[in-house]
């Protein structure tokens, strides 16, 4: 796989092309075994799936990598990559695979056990990461090819297992402040805390807030309220459902019930 972490010009990490996909082709081809057998599936399939595989690249670079084929193809490959995520998160063998493809996290901030909330929104942001990264590498640059021995699959994961020691250790720079902050260890850290003010009209950003917080309340659907807070924040609505365990479609159907509920229509805790 063509990726490495090198160093930014910020002094932050993240992951670059290198020039071939060897150094990582032993581990990728481990973890397409093991991906084969989680799925039920045999090795001798590969070939097959590789050459399916190009197929579909084919006619997603016919349609420019973009639009509702593309879309489609990529809300599946993330819904994958995050299961995969999620369960080697409760395992604690994440860590053993990040490890594997050179991207070691450090032994003092290995966090085991860690909450469920906690690992999957590690995996939501690792997956959303590894989609850039798979989107420019593997499929605009053409880092991916049948003939490497990996399916896209498995390419993906490999993608998301590069991008997990970034997340994790941004996540867990967050946790470890909000714990200090409870616990009052450092009164610099509610000044950090503060929001800039310089960033936006404060007059306007309290006046959308006191809106966002009013309509937020009156919401039933704890998935929908938390899918609106990270649309509002940038995200994207097929990242958002992921990042709450819905699909795309699943939360435009609860967003649509929870606004006939606020308009005094059905319940917006209707099964879907």
């Amino acid at each position: 796989m063509a990726y490495e972490t090198s160093e930014t010009a910020s002094g932050g990490s993240g992951p670059q092309p290198v020039g071939t996909a060897a150094q990582h082709s032993p581990h990728l081809a481990d973890l397409e075994e093991e991906l084969v057998r989680i799925g039920g599936g045999h090795l001798a399939d590969r070939a097959a799936r590789r050459a399916a595989d190009a197929e579909v690249v084919r006619r997603l670079r016919q349609v420019g990598f973009k639009g509702p084929l593309y879309d489609t193809f990529m809300e599946q490959q993330m819904r994958y990559g995050w299961s995969v995520l999620n369960h080697w998160c409760a395992s604690g063998e994440v860590f053993a695979r990040a490890r594997a493809f050179g991207r070691p996290v450090p032994d003092d901030m290995i966090a085991t056990p860690w909450l469920r909330d906690d690992r999957h929104e590690v995996a939501a942001e690792t997956t959303i990461a590894a989609a850039r990264l798979f989107r420019r590498h593997a499929l605009l640059k053409g880092a991916w090819a049948p003939e490497g021995g990996a399916s896209l699959t498995s390419f993906f994961v490999g993608a998301c297992l590069l991008c997990f020691k970034a997340e994790y250790q941004r996540w867990y720079r967050r946790h470890r402040d909000s714990q200090r902050l409870l616990a009052g260890d450092s009164p610099d850290l509610a000044l950090a805390a503060l929001p800039d003010q310089r960033a936006v009209d404060p007059l306007k950003a309290v006046v959308l807030r006191e809106r966002v917080e009013g309509v937020l309340e009156r919401l039933e659907d704890p998935k929908v309220k938390e899918a609106l807070v990270l649309r509002a924040a940038g995200f994207r609505q097929s990242e958002a459902a992921l990042h709450v365990g819905l699909t795309t479609k699943a939360l435009e159907s609860r967003v649509g019930r929870a606004r006939a509920k606020l308009r005094g229509g059905a319940s917006d805790t209707d099964t879907d």
